[in-house]
Protein backbone atom coordinates (compact mmCIF):
# COMPACT_ATOMS: atom_id res chain seq x y z
CA UNK A 1 0.00 0.00 0.00
CA UNK A 2 1.70 3.00 -1.50
CA UNK A 3 -0.14 5.59 1.25
CA UNK A 4 1.88 3.99 4.22
CA UNK A 5 5.34 5.98 3.21
CA UNK A 6 3.12 8.78 3.93
CA UNK A 7 1.93 8.16 6.62
CA UNK A 8 -1.74 6.56 6.20
CA UNK A 9 -1.60 3.64 6.72
CA UNK A 10 -3.62 3.53 9.55
CA UNK A 11 -6.40 5.47 8.40
CA UNK A 12 -6.71 3.32 5.19
CA UNK A 13 -6.56 0.10 7.07
CA UNK A 14 -9.67 1.30 9.18
CA UNK A 15 -11.24 1.88 5.71
CA UNK A 16 -9.94 -1.44 4.47
CA UNK A 17 -11.33 -3.13 7.67
CA UNK A 18 -14.51 -1.59 7.76
CA UNK A 19 -15.05 -2.90 4.24
CA UNK A 20 -14.12 -6.21 4.79
CA UNK A 21 -16.57 -6.08 8.18
CA UNK A 22 -19.61 -5.31 6.07
CA UNK A 23 -18.96 -7.63 3.26
CA UNK A 24 -17.92 -10.67 4.98
CA UNK A 25 -19.54 -9.96 8.59
CA UNK A 26 -16.59 -8.62 11.72
CA UNK A 27 -16.45 -12.22 13.11
CA UNK A 28 -14.45 -13.37 10.06
CA UNK A 29 -12.63 -10.17 9.97
CA UNK A 30 -8.46 -10.66 11.29
CA UNK A 31 -5.80 -8.91 11.21
CA UNK A 32 -4.16 -11.76 9.40
CA UNK A 33 -7.05 -11.18 6.77
CA UNK A 34 -6.67 -7.28 6.69
CA UNK A 35 -2.86 -7.37 5.96
CA UNK A 36 -3.79 -9.91 3.05
CA UNK A 37 -6.53 -8.06 1.80
CA UNK A 38 -4.60 -4.27 2.10
CA UNK A 39 -1.13 -5.66 0.54
CA UNK A 40 1.10 -5.17 3.28
CA UNK A 41 3.40 -7.39 5.75
CA UNK A 42 1.94 -9.33 8.37
CA UNK A 43 3.45 -7.16 11.27
CA UNK A 44 2.35 -3.88 9.53
CA UNK A 45 -1.14 -3.65 11.29
CA UNK A 46 0.03 -4.51 14.63
CA UNK A 47 1.73 -1.30 15.01
CA UNK A 48 -1.58 0.55 14.90
CA UNK A 49 -4.15 -2.25 16.36
CA UNK A 50 -2.46 -4.57 18.91
CA UNK A 51 -5.15 -7.05 19.56
CA UNK A 52 -8.50 -7.50 17.25
CA UNK A 53 -10.84 -5.81 19.72
CA UNK A 54 -8.50 -2.29 19.22
CA UNK A 55 -9.78 -3.13 15.45
CA UNK A 56 -13.59 -3.59 15.96
CA UNK A 57 -13.32 -0.62 18.31
CA UNK A 58 -11.87 1.76 15.42
CA UNK A 59 -14.62 0.05 12.96
CA UNK A 60 -17.37 0.66 15.13
CA UNK A 61 -16.55 4.46 15.88
CA UNK A 62 -15.93 4.95 12.26
CA UNK A 63 -19.75 3.29 12.08
CA UNK A 64 -21.07 5.56 14.95
CA UNK A 65 -19.79 8.32 13.29
CA UNK A 66 -21.23 7.89 10.08
CA UNK A 67 -24.74 6.67 11.85
CA UNK A 68 -24.42 10.26 13.51
CA UNK A 69 -23.83 11.99 10.24
CA UNK A 70 -27.13 10.40 8.73
CA UNK A 71 -29.48 11.19 11.17
CA UNK A 72 -28.02 14.95 11.31
CA UNK A 73 -28.69 15.53 7.55
CA UNK A 74 -32.26 17.23 8.26
CA UNK A 75 -32.09 21.06 8.11
CA UNK A 76 -36.13 21.46 8.75
CA UNK A 77 -37.45 24.14 11.41
CA UNK A 78 -40.42 21.72 12.30
CA UNK A 79 -38.82 19.67 15.15
CA UNK A 80 -41.07 16.63 14.35
CA UNK A 81 -40.10 16.73 10.82
CA UNK A 82 -36.54 16.46 12.04
CA UNK A 83 -37.26 13.36 14.42
CA UNK A 84 -38.79 11.74 11.73
CA UNK A 85 -36.18 12.60 9.14
CA UNK A 86 -33.70 11.46 11.54
CA UNK A 87 -35.53 8.06 12.79
CA UNK A 88 -35.67 6.95 8.91
CA UNK A 89 -31.96 7.93 8.41
CA UNK A 90 -31.51 5.59 11.49
CA UNK A 91 -33.28 2.80 9.77
CA UNK A 92 -31.99 3.25 6.30
CA UNK A 93 -28.08 2.86 8.37
CA UNK A 94 -28.98 -0.24 9.77
CA UNK A 95 -30.21 -2.13 7.34
CA UNK A 96 -27.77 -1.18 4.71
CA UNK A 97 -24.85 -1.59 6.90
CA UNK A 98 -26.32 -4.92 8.55
CA UNK A 99 -22.68 -6.35 9.61
CA UNK A 100 -21.32 -3.20 11.22
CA UNK A 101 -24.43 -2.40 12.89
CA UNK A 102 -23.96 -5.54 14.74
CA UNK A 103 -20.49 -4.93 15.58
CA UNK A 104 -21.75 -1.45 17.23
CA UNK A 105 -24.07 -2.84 19.13
CA UNK A 106 -23.20 -6.25 19.97
CA UNK A 107 -20.53 -7.55 22.98
CA UNK A 108 -17.56 -7.45 20.31
CA UNK A 109 -16.12 -4.01 22.28
CA UNK A 110 -17.69 -4.70 25.75
CA UNK A 111 -16.11 -1.40 27.13
CA UNK A 112 -16.25 1.56 25.04
CA UNK A 113 -14.66 3.57 28.21
CA UNK A 114 -11.10 1.36 26.70
CA UNK A 115 -11.24 3.55 23.81
CA UNK A 116 -12.63 7.09 24.41
CA UNK A 117 -12.69 8.12 20.59
CA UNK A 118 -15.38 5.09 20.20
CA UNK A 119 -17.14 6.30 23.38
CA UNK A 120 -17.17 9.89 22.38
CA UNK A 121 -18.89 8.74 18.67
CA UNK A 122 -21.17 6.22 20.42
CA UNK A 123 -21.91 8.97 22.83
CA UNK A 124 -22.76 11.85 20.11
CA UNK A 125 -25.22 9.66 18.52
CA UNK A 126 -27.65 10.07 21.63
CA UNK A 127 -26.69 12.91 22.65
CA UNK A 128 -28.05 13.97 19.17
CA UNK A 129 -31.28 12.22 19.92
CA UNK A 130 -31.58 13.50 23.11
CA UNK A 131 -31.48 17.02 21.58
CA UNK A 132 -33.82 16.46 18.89
CA UNK A 133 -36.49 15.16 20.88
CA UNK A 134 -35.62 17.56 23.52
CA UNK A 135 -36.51 20.38 20.99
CA UNK A 136 -40.00 18.58 20.22
CA UNK A 137 -41.06 17.63 23.75
CA UNK A 138 -43.21 20.22 25.87
CA UNK A 139 -41.73 17.95 28.42
CA UNK A 140 -38.62 19.42 29.30
CA UNK A 141 -37.87 16.68 32.51
CA UNK A 142 -34.44 15.51 32.02
CA UNK A 143 -35.78 12.15 33.25
CA UNK A 144 -38.31 12.06 31.14
CA UNK A 145 -36.12 13.28 27.82
CA UNK A 146 -33.89 10.38 29.00
CA UNK A 147 -36.57 8.15 29.28
CA UNK A 148 -38.35 9.12 26.03
CA UNK A 149 -35.60 8.89 23.78
CA UNK A 150 -34.34 5.06 24.99
CA UNK A 151 -38.14 4.35 24.27
CA UNK A 152 -37.39 5.60 20.66
CA UNK A 153 -33.77 4.11 20.38
CA UNK A 154 -35.17 0.64 21.55
CA UNK A 155 -38.10 1.33 18.48
CA UNK A 156 -35.66 2.02 16.47
CA UNK A 157 -33.35 -1.04 17.21
CA UNK A 158 -35.93 -3.57 16.80
CA UNK A 159 -37.33 -2.39 13.51
CA UNK A 160 -33.82 -2.89 12.00
CA UNK A 161 -34.11 -6.23 12.93
CA UNK A 162 -37.45 -6.93 11.47
CA UNK A 163 -36.68 -4.57 8.51
CA UNK A 164 -33.58 -6.69 7.65
CA UNK A 165 -35.52 -9.90 8.32
CA UNK A 166 -38.02 -8.47 5.80
CA UNK A 167 -35.47 -8.76 3.13
CA UNK A 168 -34.87 -12.20 3.74
CA UNK A 169 -37.98 -14.05 4.68
CA UNK A 170 -40.28 -16.10 1.46
CA UNK A 171 -42.95 -14.00 0.04
CA UNK A 172 -44.74 -16.00 1.16
CA UNK A 173 -44.36 -15.44 4.67
CA UNK A 174 -44.96 -11.63 3.99
CA UNK A 175 -48.49 -12.23 2.81
CA UNK A 176 -49.82 -14.40 4.96
CA UNK A 177 -51.84 -12.69 7.95
CA UNK A 178 -50.98 -14.64 11.01
CA UNK A 179 -47.05 -13.50 11.00
CA UNK A 180 -45.76 -9.87 11.99
CA UNK A 181 -44.13 -9.73 8.58
CA UNK A 182 -47.35 -8.69 6.30
CA UNK A 183 -47.56 -5.56 9.28
CA UNK A 184 -43.65 -4.70 8.69
CA UNK A 185 -44.28 -5.15 4.98
CA UNK A 186 -46.69 -2.24 5.25
CA UNK A 187 -44.85 0.21 7.98
CA UNK A 188 -42.01 -0.28 5.10
CA UNK A 189 -43.94 0.71 2.56
CA UNK A 190 -44.76 4.41 3.99
CA UNK A 191 -42.48 4.64 6.65
CA UNK A 192 -42.53 8.44 7.01
CA UNK A 193 -46.01 7.90 8.18
CA UNK A 194 -45.59 5.68 10.66
CA UNK A 195 -43.02 7.33 11.79
CA UNK A 196 -44.88 10.78 12.13
CA UNK A 197 -47.04 8.37 13.90
CA UNK A 198 -44.83 6.21 16.70
CA UNK A 199 -43.40 10.00 17.38
CA UNK A 200 -46.58 11.84 17.89
CA UNK A 201 -47.90 8.73 20.50
CA UNK A 202 -45.20 8.90 22.01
Amino acid sequence: MSSYHHGNLKQELISCASKICERDGYTKLSIRSLAKESNVSQTAPYRHFKTKEDLYAEIAREGFNNLHKAISKSKSQNTQDVLVSASKEYLKFGTKNSNTYDLMFGTAVPDFTKYPSLFKSANSVYRHITTLFSAYSKNKDPKFIQEKCIDIWAHLHGLVGLLRKLEVVPAKLVEMPDTPFMAVNKINEDLDSYLKRFIKNI
